[in-house]
C-alpha cells in the first residue's frame, strides 16, 4: 500500500501530461489498471487479516468498499468534464482522490504495518 498509493497518484498526474499521446497514454493506462487491481487485493486482503474471526463479513465490506469506490470515482471525475480543465478533468480528479485517500491512511500505522492478524493468511 505505501508502494502503490503513491504510484497510482504519480501515475494519475502522469496520465494528465500527455493524453494528447496515444502510445504514451495506452502505457500509462495499462500501468494504472495493474497498480489499481494491485493496490484494491491489497486492502482486501489487509482487512480480511484485521477481521481473522469474521472473514465473510470481512471481505464482503472490504469487497462492498471497493464497489463503492468503483462508482463514486467515476460519478466525481465526471462531474469535471465541464471545467475549464475539459477532457482532462477525470485524470486530475482521479489523483486528487486518490490525494485525499493517501492524506486520510498515512496519519493512522496500521495501514503501514501488518496488523496482529497478518499471520493468518501467510
Amino acid at each position: 500500500m505505501a508502494v502503490c498509493g503513491p504510484l497510482l497518484l504519480v501515475g494519475w498526474l502522469a496520465l494528465a501530461m500527455p493524453a494528447d499521446k496515444p502510445i504514451a497514454l495506452l502505457a500509462l493506462i495499462f500501468a494504472q489498471g495493474a497498480l489499481s487491481l494491485a493496490l484494491g487485493s491489497t486492502l482486501i486482503k489487509r482487512v480480511l487479516c484485521e477481521a481473522a474471526g469474521a472473514p465473510t463479513m470481512a471481505g464482503s465490506y472490504a469487497t462492498a468498499a471497493l464497489n463503492v469506490g468503483a462508482a463514486v470515482g467515476p460519478l466525481t471525475a465526471a462531474t469535471t468534464l465541464g471545467s475549464e480543465v475539459g477532457n482532462l478533468g477525470p485524470l486530475w480528479a482521479s489523483g486528487l482522490l486518490v490525494a485525499t485517500s493517501l492524506l486520510a491512511a498515512f496519519p493512522s500505522h496500521g495501514v503501514l504495518t501488518p496488523g496482529r492478524n497478518s499471520e493468518v493468511l501467510q
